[in-house]
């Protein structure tokens, strides 16, 4: 059995890429609109493309952050 691990928080992407982690909640949500200058910032800390982050439906960019935060499995011992 396979479970998955949160490996970064969206407090440390925000932290990374140089902004307020209400910010990146605000994004996320689709609250607010990700400036371009951002979204690069995002996309070199997450791997998400920029379009997504500066275009995308905010659901989708939830579920390519979820994908991302709990990416790495941890195996035990199977």
């Amino acid at each position: 059995m396979k479970t998955y691990k949160k490996h970064i928080t969206q407090k440390e992407i925000a932290q990374l890429a140089h902004i307020q982690p209400d910010f990146l909640s605000h994004i996320v949500r689709g609250r607010r609109r990700c400036p371009p200058a951002v979204a690069v910032r995002l996309e070199e800390v997450t791997g998400i493309e920029r379009k997504l982050w500066v275009w995308g439906d905010p659901k989708d960019i939830r579920q390519e952050l979820e994908n991302y935060l709990y990416s790495k499995p941890i195996n035990h011992g199977h």
